[in-house]
């Protein structure tokens, strides 16, 4: 039993020393709130004014009521 203890613990030593230098180095990064934060200027332009859904079907049909909507 105690010679899994010792394994573990020099396991544990080991594992550290090995991440912790990685892990600061994470440290750098801060973190950002917004998306006007990633993008850069003048990387995307824009050649049409208007959206094209590919795969989609739309139908639209009247709805008939007895009654016309009252003027608000």
């Amino acid at each position: 039993m105690g010679g899994i203890l010792v394994s573990f613990l020099i396991g544990l030593v080991v594992a550290c020393i090995v991440v912790l230098p990685k892990l600061s180095a994470l440290k750098t990064v801060r973190m950002k709130t917004g998306a006007s934060d990633y993008t850069v200027k003048d990387s995307l332009k824009f050649s049409e004014k208007r959206d094209v859904f590919l795969n989609t079907k739309v139908e639209k049909t009247v709805i008939q009521r007895s009654n016309p909507p009252a003027n608000r």
